[in-house]
This record gives structure tokens, C-alpha cells and sequence, in this order.
């Protein structure tokens, strides 16, 4: 009789093993792979990128000659488009830092102080990331071929 206990025993504890295993893995394949596939198709913070001329040449299949027309044609866009990122970060900090006065009026001396701190922690992390998506800078990129936007 206690040698069926023991059976009964043991096969359950296998088998609640077993479950917990499997959901374990499928759990795992579910939750964290789509959040993956997820995260790996969506765009870039800043938005798609204009494929590059490389990208351009390689894909379409770009004579010479063409390819010296779009370098010509991203050339003569290069200083507007960083006029309009000027611009627009330029507006962006005029936004931000009404938001943060606003703000400011609202929150304590301590509260300000956690939110000064926090906005440094978050800038560092910005910082390391631009550096992480950029290893080297824009000196590194040879200048004859430019991608249509520069950063």
C-alpha cells in the first residue's frame, strides 16, 4: 500500500515537473520571441531612413552615371535637410523647456530635485545609445558618398 502512495507520489510530481517545464518553454517562446519579433520590426525611434546610395546602387542595379546623379541630388538636400533638424530641435527645446517650467510650478523643492536627476539619468542613456547605433562618427563615412541624410 505505501509503495502505491510512493507511485502515486512520484508520478505526480513528474508530471507537475513536466508541466511546469513545458509552460516554461512555450511560455518563454511566446512571451519573449514575439516581444523580440516585435520590437525588431518596428521602426527606429527616429523614424525610416532614405536608403543610402550604396543601398540604392546595390538594389536597382545604378550605372556609374547615375549614381554620380543622386550623390549630385543628395548633395544639393544635405543643407536643407539640416536646416529643418536645426529647426526642429531647436522648437523641441523651446517645447521641453516650457513643459519643465510648467512643471516646476507644480512640484515640490525635493520632487524637482528627483526630476532634475532623472532627466540627467535619461540624457546619459540617450547619449550611450546614439553612441551604440553610431560607433564611429560622420568623419568616418567617406564624403563622396553621402546616404541623403546626414545626422
Amino acid at each position: 500500500m505505501q509503495n502505491k502512495y510512493k507511485f502515486w507520489l512520484v508520478l505526480s510530481l513528474v508530471v507537475a515537473f513536466g508541466a511546469g517545464l513545458l509552460g516554461g518553454i512555450f511560455g518563454e517562446r511566446r512571451y519573449f520571441h514575439d516581444r523580440r519579433q516585435a520590437r525588431l520590426q518596428r521602426p527606429q525611434r527616429s523614424g525610416s531612413h532614405f536608403p543610402s546610395l550604396e543601398q540604392l546602387s546595390r538594389e536597382l542595379g545604378l550605372s556609374a552615371g547615375q549614381q554620380d546623379e543622386i550623390r549630385k541630388i543628395f548633395e544639393d538636400h544635405d543643407t536643407e535637410l539640416k536646416e529643418l533638424r536645426s529647426e526642429m530641435n531647436a522648437r523641441l527645446g523651446t517645447i521641453r523647456s516650457g513643459l519643465k517650467s510648467k512643471m516646476d510650478a507644480v512640484l515640490t523643492p525635493e520632487q524637482k530635485t528627483k526630476l532634475e536627476a532623472s532627466i540627467k539619468v535619461h540624457m546619459e542613456q540617450r547619449k550611450r545609445e546614439s553612441e551604440k547605433r553610431r560607433p564611429g562618427s560622420d568623419t568616418s563615412r567617406p564624403q563622396d558618398k553621402p546616404t541623403g541624410e546626414s545626422k
